[in-house]
């Protein structure tokens, strides 16, 4: 197997860290969000209850932490999957360089006058003249991530820096330094190096997002000017771009500007397809079908029939051994998609290791916005999970034409199921539970296990004969100048071996410690040693 195909592996497999916690937590964002929900407390009174809905609004704000913090917990956990040695310098190496890449961001985004107020939807329509549409698309550019007013760059972000923390840690990981400055070289000059570096990445993402964006705005425009076609290259649009997190800027432009549609009712101007949608429910007037063509209903189809199908495709083609423990995997994710419309958790698995699924994905998307617009189905809100169906869509009768989900439905779950099967067996797509390490911490992979050279070995070996093996060494550590070892016991410790390693000194503080002095060569000597350790373990 080549290292480009593992080191894609790992990547693919790092990406499992934050999927597990959004589904786990989605579920919950889910059901506190739905019980919070003014139709469901209509229906059920009893949870009208100052307490019950201080509770649940804990649960909600708890249960989005991942979904606030996602960018940053992919730049975390690319490096805890792909790097097998000093995996918590990676970790933190990745955090730093995201945080720098953030602060590098907002710094030229200030000197290009771009701050938090200038950016607002009301300061440039009052001060800069830009019309509504004009004000939303720019504002829908930036947010605040960490509490850093930045280019919205979302899980593209984090996975940038989480990249780039592996490379970093990988290339800099044993670099020594000049005598002067040995406390910095090796693992400590990685998050260094990493926070240089990331802040140029981020100077530069401040010239190459406003393209991307501008990219989606047009593509918007495209949408709302060619009828049904239009409709399907919306859901093909959000689907295809929802990894980037972009999406969220083609869903600002529909919903709240002109291109979402434009309205007149009972002398009110309406702008946007979420804002004539909620004027309307809540006048309980007709529902504009032009306006949830690009609201929930394009969803329900993808949600609540597709995902669960694509799901059951990976659990089959997964080795029969590994089945169960792909259905548990997956249990929360399926509970999440189908009652709230959350696709992350089980997409994420997907996407980012299959070009082919993920465009597949984005056609059904588009079909499943193009269906019910077909049929002028009247369903609005934002989920497409089955509580929208509900709520939205059965409560409030048969005009919303809920019922055409009955049988495009099961029509979606077989489009997904087949092609899902055909695909992964035809391309050997390495989903959940296809490999025999899947679901084991204990995988082997040896694209770090660098050998020793020769001239080292001989080095290192002294070293270890010198502590007494290394089945006697406890831990190795290393200061400015001395590498610190502690040993399980002291009387094996052979200091004549030590020697040959021409060490300034050595000091034994007590029974079990032991300090060799090397000076400015203590990060090479450091890392000799560990690579020998590694070597053998291994």
């Amino acid at each position: 197997m080549t290292n480009f195909k593992k080191n894609f592996q790992s990547f693919g497999k790092s990406l499992l860290f934050p999927i597990s916690l959004l589904s786990f937590m989605a579920i919950f964002l889910g059901l506190a969000a739905a019980l919070q929900n003014p139709n469901i407390i209509e229906f059920m009174p009893f949870l009208d209850n100052t307490f019950l809905q201080n509770i649940l609004g804990m649960i909600r704000k708890i249960s989005a932490l991942p979904f606030g913090y996602l960018p940053l917990l992919f730049a975390m956990s690319i490096p805890l999957g792909m790097v097998k040695r000093d995996k918590e310098v990676a970790v933190y190496a990745g955090a730093v360089g995201y945080i720098a890449m953030l602060i590098g961001m907002n710094y030229f985004l200030s000197l290009q006058g771009y701050t938090p107020e200038t950016t607002s939807i009301a300061y440039l329509m009052e001060t800069e003249g830009l019309s509504q549409v004009e004000a939303t698309l720019l504002n829908a550019r930036f947010t605040s991530t960490l509490g850093i007013f930045v280019y919205n760059t979302n899980v593209i972000g984090g996975i940038i820096a989480g990249l780039m923390g592996v490379y970093l840690h990988n290339k800099f990981r044993q670099t020594e330094l000049h005598a002067a400055l040995t406390f910095y070289s090796g693992k400590r000059f990685v998050p260094i190096i990493s926070a240089l570096v990331m802040v140029v990445v981020g100077i530069g993402l401040t010239f190459v997002w406003p393209i991307v964006n501008a990219g989606i705005i047009n593509m918007g425009e495209l949408i709302s000017e060619t009828g049904l076609f239009g409709t399907f290259l919306y859901g093909f649009t959000e689907k295809i771009i929802n990894p980037t997190g972009l999406h969220h800027i083609l869903n600002q432009t529909f919903r709240f500007t002109a291109l979402g549609g434009v309205e007149n009712i009972d002398g009110h101007s309406l702008v946007g397809a979420l804002q004539i949608y909620l004027y309307q429910l809540d006048k309980n007037l007709p529902f504009s079908t032009d306006a949830t063509r690009f609201l929930a209903q394009g969803k329900i189809l993808h949600m609540v029939f597709g995902m669960p199908a694509a799901v059951l495709a990976i659990y089959r083609m997964a080795l029969p051994e590994k089945r169960e423990k792909v259905l548990k995997f997956f249990l929360a994710g399926l509970t999440a998609v189908i009652l709230t419309g959350i696709t992350e958790p089980i997409e994420f698995t997907f996407i980012f290791i299959s070009p082919v699924l993920w465009i597949v994905n984005a056609i059904f998307a588009g079909l499943a916005f193009l269906v019910p617009a077909i049929f002028d189905a009247g369903i609005g809100n934002i989920q497409g999970g089955i509580i929208d169906w509900l709520v939205f869509g059965v409560f409030q009768g048969l005009e919303t034409k809920w019922y055409i989900y009955l049988i495009a439905g099961p029509i979606f779950f077989a489009m997904y199921y087949f092609s899902y099967t055909f695909i992964i067996r035809k391309f050997n797509v390495l989903t959940i539970g296809r490999r025999k390490t899947d679901f084991e911490d204990d995988e082997e992979d040896d694209t770090e296990n660098v050998p020793v050279k020769e001239q080292d070995r001989k080095t290192a070996e002294n070293i270890i004969e010198g502590l007494g093996g290394l089945t006697n060494i406890v831990d190795v550590d290393n200061c400015i100048s001395r590498l610190r070892v502690e040993v399980k016991n002291g009387e094996l410790v052979k200091e004549a071996y030590l020697k040959k390693t021409n060490p300034n000194g050595i000091v034994r503080p007590d029974a079990n410690t032991v300090h060799v002095v090397y000076g400015g060569r203590v990060s090479k000597m450091r890392n000799i040693v560990d690579n020998y350790m590694y070597e053998q373990k291994a």
